[in-house]
């Protein structure tokens, strides 16, 4: 059932992104639906039908999200936005078949203890606080070469 939700919604936000830089909003609204709606219906089939509803319903939220988002972002954003979300895509297919390995006995059940525990309790918000650093530095100094680019005139500073 997560398999569904996850392939759906992701389906629908990338295609739903994508599609915005060349159709209206309404227009790749429609076609993100439906690409996220197909996807979670051929991943359903094979389960019941709770998991087709649940990938109809990813679709339909990861269709219209990814359409919002593209129509409002900048298109260089898009490009980088749509990496990010196919390499989270490519993250979570790998934990859920991980998941699914552990659950059918392939592999080894994962025992954590509590020093584990602590190390990434450590480990995970640094690893995020770097992350949101690196990107706020990104965007100021994105921001700070626009705004003097803008700001400087040639005929301004002209001796007479």
């Amino acid at each position: 059932m997560m398999a569904t939700m996850i392939i759906a919604s992701m389906a629908g936000l990338i295609s739903g992104m994508i599609l915005a830089i060349n159709q209206s909003y309404t227009i790749s609204s429609l076609l993100a639906m439906i690409i996220g709606i197909g996807a979670g219906v051929i991943i359903g089939i094979l389960f019941n039908t709770m998991t087709i509803l649940e990938g109809i319903m990813g679709g339909v939220m990861g269709g219209l999200m990814g359409a919002m988002m593209g129509e409002m972002l900048p298109i260089n954003s898009i490009f980088i936005l749509s990496f990010a979300l196919i390499m989270i895509t490519i993250l979570l297919f790998f934990l859920l078949t991980r998941m699914v390995k552990q659950e059918a006995g392939i592999l080894k059940q994962f025992k954590v203890n509590g020093s584990q525990i602590k190390k990434l309790s450590i480990l995970i918000p640094c690893v995020t606080v770097a992350i949101f650093m690196a990107i706020i530095v990104g965007s100021f100094y994105e921001s700070n070469n626009t705004l003097n680019s803008h700001h400087i005139h040639p005929t301004h500073h002209k001796s007479e």
